[in-house]
């Protein structure tokens, strides 16, 4: 395993998304994308996992849950989950992850965007994976919810994948399996 690989981190943003209206929105926080962003982020060797909410009850629920699987009945019973939560963080947004990896490494992360629309721009996962694992810095891969993030949002990013496009032209997967589709493709064997 290469000394770089640990430079990757992942962040799963809720606020400034967009509704199927196109409007900006805050969505709600789904514990089943907690326990499976942290199996996906540990089986790929992403450094830290951020799960990003600015309601502060959300925030309790997520620390309530990640709680039970580290120190509770949950660490005993599933020792696997445990150690895959053991890498995330609850933040009230992106830019406390960013100063949080920013005390950590001393440097300011690069940023990735997801999106599952297409785009001038966009970078190949081959091209993407080359910059990570060539790289010196930290990265930031972002993954929005609702119907993805906001124009605002995404132009905050250093690098913009392109999207995952399957044989037809039906594109919308859940954030869990495009999140484990994208870190495969970056970081798989």
């Amino acid at each position: 395993m290469s000394e770089n690989k640990a430079l990757l981190n992942v962040i799963l943003l809720h606020d400034d998304m967009v509704n199927k209206q196109g409007e900006k929105v805050t969505t709600s926080l789904t514990m089943i994308d907690t326990h499976d962003l942290a199996r996906s982020s540990r089986t790929y060797d992403v450094k830290r996992l951020y799960i990003s909410h600015s309601s502060p009850t959300l925030r309790r629920l997520a620390k309530t849950l990640k709680h039970h699987w580290e120190e509770g009945f949950g660490a005993t019973y599933n020792p696997k989950r445990k150690t895959a939560l053991e890498i995330t963080r609850i933040v009230s947004s992106l830019d406390e992850a960013i100063a949080d990896i920013e005390a950590e490494t001393g440097q300011l992360p690069k940023l990735i965007a997801t999106s599952a629309a297409r785009g001038e721009g966009r970078y190949s996962y081959k091209q993407m994976r080359e910059i990570i694992e060539l790289g010196d810095k930290p990265y930031l891969l972002m993954f929005g919810t609702g119907w993805g993030m906001c124009d605002e949002l995404l132009a905050r990013a250093d690098y913009y994948l392109e999207p995952i496009e399957g044989p037809v032209l039906y594109n919308h997967l859940s954030v869990r399996s495009a999140a484990a589709i994208i870190l495969d493709r970056l970081r798989g064997k």
